[in-house]
C-alpha cells in the first residue's frame, strides 16, 4: 500500500528537509509526496510527485477562508494521509484549524497546539514559560523593565518575534544598545550566554504529552542557519535532562526544536523554541535520527521506530539541480 504525504513550503529549507528525509529513506517507494507552496518552480517542488500552488495568506491574510477551502479540497482530492508544515507563518493557521482539517479530510496534521505555537513564537513568552516552570533560563527583560545604565554587558538585543538570527545583536555598552534598539520592533534584552562554541540545537519528538525521542547536536552558525552539526552520544547529561524537563512541561505535538547555550558554569539555558521541524531535520537523519519517518510510522501504523545514532560531523553546502 502506498501512502500520500503532504509537505508545505517546498521552497523553504524546512520543507525541503522534510522531503529529503522521505525520499532518501529506505522506505521511500511506500510514499507519494504532494508539495504545497505559494510559488512555482521551487527546488522542493521538483522533488515531489506533485506540487500545488495555494492562495498566499502571508501577503493577504484576508484570504484565510479561501485558503482553508483550498487545503481541504486538496487534502481530499489527493487522499492525503499526513500533512507536515514546512513554513513558520503557517503554524498558527494549521494549529488553529487542525481539528477542522482532520474532520473534513481525515488527514493527520502534524502541528503543535496553539498555546505551544504562541510560546515558541514569542521569545519573551519563552522566557516566562521557563521561569514559571522552574527551569534554567537566560535573564530577559522588556526595555521598560530594566535600568539600561546598570545592567551587566554584553547583552543580546533581539525581536520578541523573529527567526534565523535576524535583528539579533550582541551589544557591549549602553551606547551600542541605544543605537540598535531603535532598529528593532518589540525588542527584548537578554543575558549573553556562553559563546559560539557552546551552542546546541536539540530535536524532540513528542506524542500524547510524552517525550518519545531526543537528539542533541552541537552547532556552528552562518547567516543564522546551522552549517556544521556535531553529534556525540556522550553529550552532557545535564542537557538531556534539561530538554526532557522542558518537553514534559511544554507538551508539543510531533517534532519540536530547542536551541540553547551552556553558560560559564556549565548550566544549559534555552533561548529559543521552534515548535516545528527544524532546518536541521535532514542533517539529523544523517546521524540516524529520521524524525519524519518516525512520525509517519507512529501516526499510520502506531509503531515506534528505533534509532541507531552514530557520532560524527555533518556539513551543509550548496548544491544545484538541473530541471529539464
Amino acid at each position: 500500500m502506498r501512502y500520500n504525504i503532504a509537505v508545505t513550503g517546498t521552497g523553504s529549507l524546512i520543507g525541503q528537509a522534510i522531503i529529503k528525509c522521505i525520499i532518501k529513506s529506505t522506505s521511500k517507494n511506500v510514499y507519494k509526496i504532494i508539495g504545497f507552496d505559494y510559488f512555482k518552480e521551487t527546488v522542493g517542488s521538483f522533488l515531489c510527485d506533485k506540487n500545488i500552488i495555494l492562495s498566499d495568506i502571508y501577503i493577504n491574510p484576508e484570504l484565510e477562508k479561501k485558503w482553508l477551502d483550498e487545503i481541504v479540497f486538496h487534502l481530499n482530492d489527493n487522499s492525503i494521509d499526513i500533512l507536515f508544515v514546512g513554513i513558520d507563518f503557517e503554524l498558527k493557521y494549521f494549529s488553529k484549524h487542525k481539528k477542522y482539517f482532520e474532520d473534513k479530510a481525515k488527514c493527520k496534521i502534524v502541528v503543535s497546539p496553539e498555546k505551544v505555537i504562541n510560546i515558541g513564537n514569542d521569545k519573551y513568552l519563552t522566557y516566562k514559560f521557563l521561569k514559571d516552570n522552574n527551569l534554567y533560563y537566560p535573564k530577559t527583560f522588556l526595555p521598560h523593565e530594566v535600568d539600561l545604565k546598570n545592567i551587566d554587558y554584553p547583552v543580546i538585543i533581539k525581536p520578541r518575534v523573529g527567526a534565523r538570527s535576524r535583528g539579533v545583536y550582541k551589544v557591549n555598552n549602553l551606547e551600542e544598545l541605544n543605537n540598535k534598539i531603535i532598529k528593532i520592533k518589540n525588542p527584548i534584552i537578554q543575558e549573553y550566554i556562553g559563546d559560539n562554541k557552546s551552542e546546541y540545537t536539540c530535536g524532540v519528538i513528542c506524542f500524547d504529552g510524552e517525550l518519545k525521542k531526543v537528539i542533541v547536536l552541537k552547532r556552528s552558525l552562518k547567516d543564522g542557519n546551522t552549517y556544521i552539526s556535531e553529534h556525540k552520544k556522550n553529550a552532557e547529561k545535564i542537557i538531556y535532562d534539561y530538554i526532557k524537563k522542558i518537553t514534559n512541561k511544554l507538551k508539543p505535538y510531533g517534532s519540536c526544536n530547542l536551541q540553547l547555550r551552556m553558560d560559564k558554569n556549565g548550566i544549559p539555558k534555552l533561548f529559543e523554541i521552534n515548535p516545528r521541524h527544524s532546518g536541521t531535520t535532514y542533517i539529523r537523519s544523517l546521524f540516524g535520527y529520521n524524525e519524519v519517518i518516525y512520525i509517519i510510522n507512529y501516526l499510520i501504523h502506531g509503531k515506534e521506530c528505533k534509532f541507531s545514532l552514530v557520532d560524527g560531523k555533518a556539513l551543509r553546502y550548496f548544491e544545484e539541480k538541473l530541471i529539464k
